[in-house]
């Protein structure tokens, strides 16, 4: 079982035009500075597509980079958001996907 579905994430929703894109990436950055959470700007896009719940290969299509580095991006995801593991990240995501980011 993935750990998408032992939380029950929202279906994947569809994609967005290039405007709403960089609109909800700057709502996704200003929410996360208020918490003094800073992220590159890859990792606030890998974030992103996360939310949205894209694969590992379809982050990695879109930013034109590995899947190893996504997964990279994610372990330091985990860091610097200060969730537990792997298990904590999802639930981050899954509490990310009701602000409709």
């Amino acid at each position: 079982m993935s750990y998408l579905n032992k939380y029950r994430m929202p279906n994947k929703t569809a994609a967005d035009s290039p405007a709403e894109e960089l609109e909800k990436l700057k709502q996704l950055n200003t929410f996360l500075q208020r918490r003094s959470i800073a992220l590159t700007p890859q990792e606030l896009k890998v974030l992103y597509y996360a939310i949205q719940r894209r694969t590992n290969a379809d982050i990695a299509t879109a930013l034109e980079v590995s899947i190893a580095t996504v997964k990279t991006h994610k372990n330091n995801l985990i860091s610097k958001l200060g969730v537990a593991g792997k298990d904590g990240f999802h639930k981050f995501l899954l509490e990310m996907a009701h602000y409709r980011l």
